[in-house]
């Protein structure tokens, strides 16, 4: 394949170094597997290669690549619910926990997030866990502000059951 004239390249192989790590949270986060997340971010990178090859590097944007995530994951996650005999069972959660006295407090809270619906889940993981702002988590699951701040605040009410316990222990 031919060099792209104009930094295209350059503008392209930043936009992965700064947002690669998000995008593959953000797919593990939602898929739970470690291989299918590598495999739907480097699909979303692959597709907004070939979105800048068309539309020019400029286009590029997080939210982009966020919203690409989520629908690979969507993807993924219709085609293991209708052909469950090609579906690979969830890695441990346990082996993709962070290390030291933090770790069964993460397991929890990754569990719990996981108890969510998807569209709950996806506000939370957005907001959160990839630090995005009101504005932008709107932006990239093309809702309103105030639509975000109403499953934020409907998610946070649904996690509370499963980590008041957990709060409870910590501060004993």
């Amino acid at each position: 394949m031919a060099k792209l004239g104009g930094g295209v390249d350059q503008t392209y192989t930043d936009f992965v170094a700064q947002n690669g790590d998000r995008a593959l949270r953000l797919a593990f986060v939602t898929l739970h597997d470690r291989t299918e997340a590598e495999d739907v971010a480097q699909e979303a990178f692959y597709r907004l290669w070939r979105h800048a090859l068309r539309a020019g590097a400029d286009t590029l944007s997080p939210a982009l690549l966020y919203q690409t995530v989520l629908n690979l994951c969507r993807d993924r996650m219709r085609y293991h619910h209708r052909h469950p005999e090609d579906s690979v069972d969830p890695q441990d959660l346990r082996a993709g926990a962070p290390a030291g006295p933090d770790r069964d407090q993460a397991l929890a809270v990754y569990e719990a997030v996981g108890h969510l619906k998807p569209v709950e889940r996806q506000v939370i993981l957005l907001f959160y866990y990839l630090d995005q702002s009101l504005k932008d988590t709107a932006e990239t699951l093309g809702l309103s502000e105030q639509m975000v701040k109403t499953r934020l605040f409907r998610a946070r009410q649904h996690l509370r059951p499963f980590l008041e316990p957990i709060v409870r222990e910590e501060v004993r």
